[in-house]
């Protein structure tokens, strides 16, 4: 759900940065003039009116990452964000791991962990505050 100054963390893994884009980017309806949910939304349940399409940020790499600096470095508000996330989880994260996707104003109620899907897996880590 929304919430400001709070940010919402997945990790997982996924092919290349296209595919990321296609599995988080919202489609928009020409027909009717809104945008529909994208894959990651309808996987983790997250209603497309509570967050702002804005807010999103995502990264993916062409190989695995083993800690959350190498994964989220240079995100947004970063500096803020990894010690909080590392204090969660540690500086290490799980092998095959080469892709983020970061939900900003945004605090996610964690009603669906996991998502492994044939072509790409994603894991719910938490939320933080970013300020």
């Amino acid at each position: 759900m929304e919430r400001q100054n709070y940010v919402s963390l997945w990790i997982g893994s996924i092919k290349d940065d296209e595919s990321l884009s296609k599995y988080v980017d919202l489609a928009y309806n020409d027909d009717e003039g809104d945008f529909l949910p994208s894959q990651f939304l309808i996987d983790f349940d997250i209603d497309i009116d509570d967050l702002d399409e804005d807010f999103i940020e995502k990264v993916a790499h062409e190989k695995d990452c083993n800690n959350l600096t190498s994964l989220i470095g240079g995100c947004s508000y970063d500096s803020v964000i990894l010690p909080r996330f590392e204090n969660m989880i540690g500086t290490t994260i799980p092998e095959q791991i080469n892709a983020a996707i970061i939900l900003y104003n945004f605090e996610y109620d964690g009603r669906k962990k996991e998502i492994n899907a044939n072509n790409y897996t994603f894991k719910y880590i938490g939320a933080v505050s970013y300020v």
